[in-house]
């Protein structure tokens, strides 16, 4: 689409009134949806303010309204539509309306989609009364490790082959998933590939294949190290690569010595002392 079409679309489309605007996006609203404290949005506006919210795995989700801070935990495709107002939209701007008819279609979709794993009968479903939910946890924790450990194994097989003794995990939805079925994955990760051991927080989760991953480190000394040590002071390890170790006196330094960031740091701890010494001679 040239630049010039979209410049005289832009021209003849008319200006929309504020109150049929959605605050979030400033667009037109599309089917806009209620939060319990009165306040619409447009249900896409619903649907990713949901989706950026950050709840921990074992946490009941909640939402926030974004005009007031109202708190609630009825996700975006159970709010209520306000039907006055999307019948006014669709009455006044048929043809901005009918530009996002794609849109619409596809959100009603999704919504569909998602709502048929929802309850609609308005009491309690008598099925659940006599529900085992210690069953169903023990189903969905196999079923999730299951495909838990099928994504990660060649993850894993490719760092073995690269002589790595361990790998950490830090993609969030990867991370939750593991947290949710640690139990049944850290079994077959046992018996299945015998892996040492396994630590996981809600940030990240860290696979150790062999107990000698364990003693990992950058520092190794040789206990058998024979030769000559002239050296009246004891011996002391160099610095690590990047640190430059800073070992001098104020009082016998002298700045042709420093470096620039040196005679920073002895001046700014000597000319206190200067000043004060000059005060007291005068």
């Amino acid at each position: 689409m040239s630049a010039e079409f979209e410049r005289k679309i832009e021209e003849n489309a008319p200006i929309i009134k504020d109150e049929f605007k959605c605050p979030v996006c400033t667009n037109l609203y599309i089917k806009p949806t209620m939060f319990e404290c009165g306040h619409t949005l447009c249900i896409t506006c619903h649907y990713k303010l949901d989706a950026s919210s950050n709840t921990p795995t074992f946490t009941v989700p909640s939402f926030k309204c974004p005009m007031c801070r109202f708190e609630t935990t009825i996700p975006w495709k159970e709010r209520p539509t306000n039907t006055a107002l999307d019948s006014i939209c669709k009455s006044t701007y048929p043809k901005e309306y009918g530009r996002i008819v794609e849109l619409e279609t596809k959100c009603a979709q999704l919504s569909n989609r998602l709502k048929r794993d929802v309850l609609k009968l308005p009491g309690l479903d008598e099925s659940l009364r006599s529900v085992n939910l210690s069953e169903t946890v023990n189903q969905a924790q196999e079923k999730l490790s299951e495909k838990v450990y099928c994504k990660l194994m060649p993850i894993f097989m490719k760092a073995a082959n690269q002589g790595k003794s361990y790998i950490s995990i830090t993609q969030k939805k990867l991370v939750s998933d593991i947290e949710v079925c640690i139990q049944p994955l850290t079994k077959k990760l046992f018996d299945n590939n015998n892996v040492y051991k396994i630590t996981c927080t809600p940030e990240e989760c860290t696979v150790f294949f062999s107990k000698c991953s364990m003693n990992w480190g950058r520092e190794f000394c040789n206990s058998n190290h024979t030769g000559p040590n002239n050296s009246p002071l004891s011996p002391q390890s160099p610095p690590p690569p990047g640190m430059r170790t800073r070992i001098f006196s104020t009082s016998s330094a002298s700045e042709a010595d420093l470096s620039y960031l040196d005679r920073f740091i002895v001046n700014g701890l000597l000319r206190p002392r200067l000043s004060e010494q000059n005060n007291t001679r005068t």
